[in-house]
């Protein structure tokens, strides 16, 4: 029996994880992708280091058959990292037997990931011939001395050309991104009139946020080589826009320019094989049966894999994500998330639109109203936040955001509970975050930001996680020889609901790194903060350790 799903319209495609339970998984039982689109799985099978695990090709062999169990439709080609040319060939003849369709290794590597000048050669590039065909260059080029997989893919049926390049880059991905579009404009030129969608799938060892953090904001202030995809260069990252996995961090992307239709992250891996790390040593070593049991059928990488459904770009593209938010995290006495308003303009003129967002009470939305303007040929991106007071009681609500003309109904759940951190802070600089204030380290610290700079007063908030009472604040400037932040005139507030906040104590410190205590009358608190109105070096504030007794 053949699925039944439908690709007639890009809404037909099942996300990830959604995928029915009795589907079969027998060959020739995935539909093919219509005419005009281009169904793209990108991974990183980490199967290129080691020689004993690229001897094994049993992780091949399980991800060829976990595609054709959860994708919607036949992949019409595989964009890959750290895979040698062997073992593009074993996947390929693996999912042609998993499948039904013919694949081959189009572009491909050697049996070693190191050329003879030191550089790395590890991506490879598959494709659906029943589907697609080379119809353009194909081989490698060099960047950051990593050798990136390149050709110039089209369906077979004439209605879609779709350059596909293999990336990953050898250091950091803000110097190699320039490269890498280079390359594609270069190599896979538009040809007016022809319909095209040109891919970049790779690894880019970095997450979208440019804070490290396993829950990413959609509204993050992003990495640079993210920027300047998704904005100079108009690539839209098909799993933000419309794969409803946005929070979680992975490196893995599937970038395009051109529509995505529909988008998933194999987010099922995590409940289908939780202990990762339990398989992963067994498959490095080349020896998948000394695996747990759950392991040896089921394990194909670290992370899970990644596909997108892609069409010809629009005039003007505009998206909405994620497609549903939940109010479950807290920030003092407040829920919060955020939705993101994309604008792709692949028109030659500069295009304006204006995005209203309407949100009924307990509800509110910051901008309720703003703009996106839009070079000819860029992206750009603004963000939205959802906010509810804490004690809102659980349900089901909504708010509208209109784009233009175009409208979108997002489903907003107020959940039970809310996640909240330990910590709170006006501002940081990245790599500087307010949990190092709090992680019993006294050689880490918080910094406000200062690029740009952040004016004082800034502040550190203590979230005790309950009422108690409170008589003093401990607080350990920076210990590492530079006492730049270090608070020198201070401000001690409490509160026990997070909305009001009074004074208990004020100050002045020495400048120096030694230990330092603010005292006052006992208060009962839930939040505690230490405000610094005067720091030593500057207008900014730092942290190692602060507490509240």
């Amino acid at each position: 029996m053949r699925r039944s799903v439908i690709l007639a319209a890009a809404a037909a495609l099942l996300p990830l994880g959604v995928v029915p339970a009795a589907a079969a998984t027998s060959s020739r039982e995935l539909p093919r992708t219509p005419a005009g689109q281009v169904l793209v799985v990108h991974a990183n099978l980490q199967d290129s280091v080691r020689p004993a695990d690229a001897a094994d090709t049993t992780d091949l062999d399980n991800f060829a058959e976990r595609l054709a169990a959860k994708l919607p439709a036949a992949p019409d080609a595989l964009v890959l990292n750290e895979i040698l040319g062997p073992g593009a060939r074993r996947l390929a003849a693996s999912l042609s037997k998993a499948t039904g369709y013919r694949y081959r290794a189009e572009v491909s590597g050697e049996r070693t990931a190191f050329q003879p000048d030191g550089s790395v050669r590890e991506t490879a590039i598959i494709l659906n011939s029943d589907t697609m065909t080379a119809a353009g260059p194909s081989g490698y080029e060099r960047v950051q001395d990593e050798d990136q997989a390149y050709t110039g893919a089209a369906r077979r049926d004439g209605s879609l050309r779709a350059p596909l390049l293999a990336v990953h880059p050898g250091a950091d991905p803000a110097t190699a991104t320039p490269a890498f579009t280079a390359l594609a404009a270069a190599r896979f030129p538009q040809v007016p009139g022809q319909a095209q969608v040109t891919v970049l799938g790779g690894d880019f060892r970095n997450a979208r946020c440019a804070v490290p953090a396993e829950d990413q904001a959609v509204g993050c202030a992003p990495q640079a080589f993210w920027s300047e995809l998704t904005g100079a260069k108009a690539y839209s990252d098909a799993l933000f826009d419309k794969s409803d996995t946005q929070s979680r961090s992975h490196s893995g992307y599937v970038l395009a320019r051109g529509d995505v239709l529909a988008a998933g992250l194999d987010t099922a891996y995590d409940a289908d094989l939780p202990d990762r790390a339990a398989c992963k040593a067994a498959f490095d070593a080349g020896r998948p049966r000394s695996a747990p049991g759950e392991c040896r059928t089921a394990y194909y990488a670290d992370v899970p894999f990644g596909w997108a459904l892609l069409a010809p770009g629009r005039p003007v593209q505009q998206t909405v994500t994620p497609g549903r938010i939940a109010l479950d995290h807290c920030e003092l006495a407040t829920r919060r998330a955020e939705v993101a308003v994309r604008v792709v303009n692949n028109t030659g003129e500069a295009v304006s639109r204006t995005v209203t967002v309407t949100a009924a009470a307990p509800l509110t939305a910051n901008p309720a109203e703003s703009s996106l303007d839009v070079p000819a040929g860029q992206g750009a991106t603004g963000a939205v936040t959802v906010t509810a007071p804490r004690d809102t009681p659980p349900g089901e609500h909504e708010i509208t955001v209109r784009v233009g003309d175009e409208v979108t109904k997002v489903p907003v759940t107020v959940t039970e509970t809310c996640t909240e951190p330990a910590v709170f802070a006006t501002s940081f600089h990245p790599g500087r975050e307010p949990e190092f204030a709090v992680d019993g380290d006294i050689a880490t610290f918080w910094h406000s930001e200062y690029s740009p700079p952040h004016p004082l007063p800034q502040s550190i908030t203590l979230n005790l996680g309950e009422v108690k009472q409170v008589r003093e604040v401990n607080y350990q400037p920076r210990f590492d020889g530079n006492l730049n932040g270090t608070i020198l005139d201070y401000r001690v507030y409490v509160s026990t609901d997070g909305e009001t906040f009074t004074q208990v104590a004020t100050g002045t410190w020495a400048t120096d790194a030694r230990r330092k205590t603010a005292s006052f009358d006992p208060v009962d608190a839930r939040y505690v903060r230490l405000e610094s109105t005067r720091s030593s070096g500057g207008s900014y504030a730092s942290v190692a350790e602060v507490g509240a007794e």
